[in-house]
């Protein structure tokens, strides 16, 4: 059995990339764990709090939340909640509130989440998310991208799958959820240039199959 770690305060600051002044500012709050006194004014730390303070970095830094957002999955990975209903909370902040613009979008999703199977809390914004994304491009009338909306959430499929994947590999719950965390909110940007890029790639495809089609036999 590997011994456990422990740190001074300032080896805590240096391996989490946070400030002395910040750590101390989240140990006042409640956020971090209090370390074990060793004298009156001394504490050693250990990768519990090492943990704690990365997934309140990626909270804070990465996510931009303000505290309050960040207390709410603190609370959700401290308490009794298990592994799913803290991801359910972290993706609840990360999403923050979104109420559909329109109710009657809603079918037009549920019939493709049925035939994913997918099991989905309607009352999540992830949900409600996404009916107002629907609702939106249905008011832009890009019934193209509609019709598709099955290709889409399979696609959707892939990716949520490969991100579990990811996730599942982390032994702690602070790194788990760290990691939907960090996925999520670095990962959008990394899908939509990889979407681009794929547009890119057919569209070059469909206009060499055009020019071929139109040259002379």
């Amino acid at each position: 059995m590997a011994e456990a770690t422990e740190m001074r305060m300032a080896e805590l600051a240096r391996r989490s990339e946070l400030s002395v002044a910040t750590i101390k500012y989240y140990l006042r709050e409640g956020l971090l764990q209090q370390g074990r006194r060793t004298s009156v004014n001394q504490a050693v730390y250990g990768d519990d709090h090492l943990s704690r303070l990365r997934l309140i970095r990626a909270l804070t830094t990465v996510a931009g939340l303000p505290l309050s957002k960040v207390r709410d999955v603190v609370e959700a990975v401290t308490g009794e909640s298990s592994v799913l209903d803290a991801m359910a909370v972290t993706q609840d902040v990360l999403l923050g509130d979104s109420a559909p613009k329109a109710v009657e979008a809603a079918p037009v999703l549920d019939r493709v989440i049925a035939e994913r199977g997918w099991l989905c809390e309607p009352a999540s914004p992830a949900y409600q998310a996404a009916v107002s994304a629907v609702d939106e491009l249905h008011a832009e009338d890009l019934t193209a991208i509609l019709d598709r909306l099955g290709d889409y959430a399979q696609a959707a499929e892939m990716v949520g799958r490969s991100d579990l994947e990811a996730i599942g590999a982390a032994q702690h719950v602070e790194e788990k959820i760290r990691r939907v965390v960090l996925g999520s909110v670095l990962r959008r940007p990394l899908l939509d240039a990889l979407v681009l890029l794929a547009q890119q790639h057919f569209a070059q495809q469909y206009a060499v199959q055009s020019l071929n089609r139109s040259k002379p036999d």
